[in-house]
């Protein structure tokens, strides 16, 4: 798998925070193929859960840290999306049930965005 900074065939760029272990984060890191549910706000639906690729800056990222990252999402997210990712909209990171991370958008390049 190629790093961050190698890395070119993403869809997203975005800053993450993992949440704290105390405030019901998770209790490990997270690495580069992480595939946590990309939570989002979409069609008017209040929120659905989308699967999504993540690399992060610096390989991995530790509960209570921020990193920047780039996000492959599923091809199902990108077509009913229609590219409507905003930078500066925040989503969330979830494993089932639980959100482990927020993130804001920075860079969008899918086509029709």
């Amino acid at each position: 798998m190629e790093d961050f900074t190698t890395f070119k065939d993403f869809h997203l760029e975005a800053n993450v925070y993992l949440i704290e272990t105390e405030f019901g984060g998770r209790s490990s890191a997270v690495f580069d193929g992480y595939c946590g549910q990309f939570f989002w706000h979409i069609n008017d639906v209040d929120s659905t859960d989308w699967d999504a690729h993540y690399i992060f800056e610096s390989g991995q990222v530790h509960p209570g840290q921020c990193a920047a990252c780039k996000i492959v999402l599923s091809p199902n997210l990108l077509k009913c999306s229609k590219g409507r990712f905003p930078i500066g909209q925040q989503f969330g990171i979830r494993e089932g049930s639980k959100i482990i991370g927020v993130g804001t958008i920075v860079l969008n390049k899918v086509k029709n965005a």
